[in-house]
């Protein structure tokens, strides 16, 4: 589900190409959720070098199923300004438009530290410090540069999103406050969003039957939900509603 849809009228064809960029959809409504507590940074330390690919596929009102091609995500050590980090980098292929996110975090508590994407000719690069982003985003109406104040629990892209919701103590009850930084225009929106565990819950993966927490993410009109695997800690299926259909991505190889 990760990057930036650069001009939402000029990729609206293309669009079943990218909504795995869950962050990138601009929502009609967004409800505050300042009763709840932000979810705690967890310890980078203990994420580690992977190779995780996904299938995707549209599941269409009618029953059909469509195709969406591979998610390839790679999680891999970093050393960002002589600083360890941790980068994450995630390519789609078999779609129609190329697509390449990656986003820098800090090994200490994976906050973000840089975000690079890439949907066709369009370009999004973003430079993080502790309360504030600095990005620039290309695409063939030009260039526009943007400062926008960022909260410590921004969202950013899917392959982030996963990757942080393994590390966290997911158990029954758990609801925390988020923030989605979307993308979606020359200025960057702020989000607020929640974090929900709401069941425990078998997931067909291949052969497999999976013991994992479904987890919703909800924010306004986006809502999207993840099961990460009670053994073994990962995200293994994620499905968004969309107006084409359900997309789904489901993990067929993890290394």
């Amino acid at each position: 589900m990760a990057s930036f849809r650069a001009n939402r009228v000029s990729f609206r064809a293309k669009s079943r190409n990218l909504h795995l960029t869950l962050f990138l959809l601009l929502a009609t409504t967004a409800k505050a959720q300042d009763s709840l507590p932000a979810f705690e940074r967890p310890n980078g330390a203990l994420l580690r070098p992977a190779t995780l690919s996904y299938v995707v596929t549209l599941q269409k009102p009618d029953g059909t199923l469509a195709p969406l091609g591979t998610r390839s995500v790679t999680v891999s050590e970093l050393a960002l300004g002589g600083i360890p980090s941790w980068l994450i980098v995630e390519a789609r292929s078999g779609t129609v438009v190329p697509t390449l996110d990656s986003v820098a975090v800090s090994r200490a508590d994976m906050s973000a530290e840089r975000w690079v994407a890439t949907i066709g000719p369009a370009q999004l690069a973003v430079s993080f410090t502790r309360d504030t982003a600095y990005g620039v985003l290309q695409n063939y109406q030009g260039r526009a540069s943007f400062v926008v104040g960022v909260p410590a629990n921004v969202l950013l892209s899917a392959s982030y999103t996963e990757r942080l919701l393994e590390m966290l103590p997911l158990k029954e009850g758990y609801r925390v406050a988020a923030t989605l930084l979307v993308v979606g225009g020359p200025t960057p929106t702020l989000m607020p969003a929640e974090l929900v565990v709401e069941r425990e819950d078998d997931v067909q993966v291949d052969t497999r039957r999976i013991r994992a927490w479904r987890v919703a993410l909800r924010s306004g009109a986006i809502e999207a939900r993840y099961w990460v695997s009670r053994d073994g800690t990962r995200v293994v299926r994620a499905e968004q509603a969309l107006s084409e259909g359900l997309m789904v991505s489901v993990l067929s190889a993890d290394r």
